[in-house]
C-alpha cells in the first residue's frame, strides 16, 4: 500500500472528518454492542486495502479481496455496516478536499454499489422474506452528491422487514406526487452537506402541510453534526435505528 493511499486515511484534522483508527474501531464496537456483529473486527488496513482497490483497480480485484477476507472472518454485517459507509465517507472527502476528482469519485462509488449489490444475498440470508407493508421513503435531494448511504441504509432497513424505497435526485413536486400515490408510512431525508439544511426544510414543510406522515433524517451531515442538527433540521427525530422506527410506525398507524 503506497503512502499515498494511506495519508487519505489519517486523521485530518480541521480539513476534514478523516478516518482515524478510532473511528473505525467505534463503529465495530457499537454494532458488537447491538449484537448484530458477533465475529471479529478488522483495523483501518482492511479498509485502506479496499479502498486503494475500489480507486486503482479493476472490479475483479477488489470482488476477491472482500470475498477472501469473508472467508478469513470478516463479518458481512460489518462490510456492510462498517466497513462500506467509511470508504464511501472517505471517497466524498477525498473529492471535497481535491485528492480525487469528481469522476474518479462517481466511479468508486459505481464499483463500490456494485460490490455490495453482488453480496446482497448473503447480507440477507438470514432474513425472512420482506413483508409489502408498512412501505417507508427514504429520499435524496436533487443536486445532493451523498447517495450511496440511502442505499446502504434501504438494505439495513429492509433486514430488518421494513419495506424501505429509496427516491434519489427527485424534484419538490415528483417527491410529493410519488409521496400521494405510492401509501408511505414514513419519510427519511438524507443529508450530506450543511448546504442541503434549507432546501431539506423546505420539503419537509410542504410535507407536513400535505400529509400526516412522520419525518426522520440521517445522512453524513447529520452523523458529524447531530447537535447542530436537532436545532436546524425541522424533522421528528433523527438517525433513527430500525426498532425506532417500526416504534415510530407503529404509533403513526395506532
Amino acid at each position: 500500500m503506497n503512502n499515498d493511499t494511506q495519508s487519505r486515511f489519517d486523521y485530518s484534522g480541521q480539513r476534514g472528518i478523516g478516518i482515524h483508527p478510532e473511528n473505525l474501531a467505534k463503529i465495530a464496537l457499537s454494532e458488537i454492542a447491538k449484537g448484530s456483529i458477533d465475529h471479529k473486527f478488522f483495523n483501518t488496513e482492511l479498509t485502506v486495502s479496499i479502498f486503494d482497490s475500489i480507486i486503482n483497480r479493476e472490479l475483479d480485484h477488489s470482488m476477491n479481496l472482500i470475498k477472501n477476507e469473508l472467508e478469513r472472518g470478516l463479518a458481512i454485517d460489518f462490510f456492510f455496516e462498517g466497513v462500506a459507509p467509511v470508504i464511501a465517507e472517505k471517497l466524498g472527502d477525498s473529492w471535497k478536499q481535491d485528492e480525487l476528482t469528481f469522476s474518479e469519485v462517481t466511479i468508486a462509488v459505481s464499483k463500490l454499489r456494485l460490490l455490495c449489490q453482488e453480496l446482497e444475498t448473503r447480507y440477507f440470508e438470514p432474513i425472512s422474506p420482506i413483508k409489502l407493508e408498512p412501505k417507508i421513503l427514504l429520499f435524496t435531494l436533487e443536486g445532493e452528491n451523498h447517495t450511496f448511504g440511502s442505499y446502504l441504509a434501504a438494505l439495513k432497513l429492509k433486514r430488518e422487514n421494513i419495506n424501505a424505497q429509496i427516491a434519489i435526485g427527485y424534484g419538490e413536486t415528483d417527491l410529493l406526487k410519488l409521496l400521494e400515490f405510492g401509501n408511505f408510512h414514513l419519510v427519511g431525508l438524507s443529508i450530506g452537506s450543511e448546504t442541503m439544511i434549507n432546501r431539506g426544510n423546505i420539503i419537509t414543510d410542504r410535507i407536513r402541510r400535505n400529509f400526516s406522515l412522520p419525518i426522520v433524517a440521517g445522512g453524513s451531515f447529520v452523523t458529524h453534526h447531530k447537535a447542530l442538527s436537532k436545532t436546524c433540521l425541522d424533522v421528528d427525530f433523527l438517525e433513527p435505528t430500525p426498532n425506532e422506527i417500526k416504534n415510530l410506525l407503529s404509533t403513526d398507524q395506532s
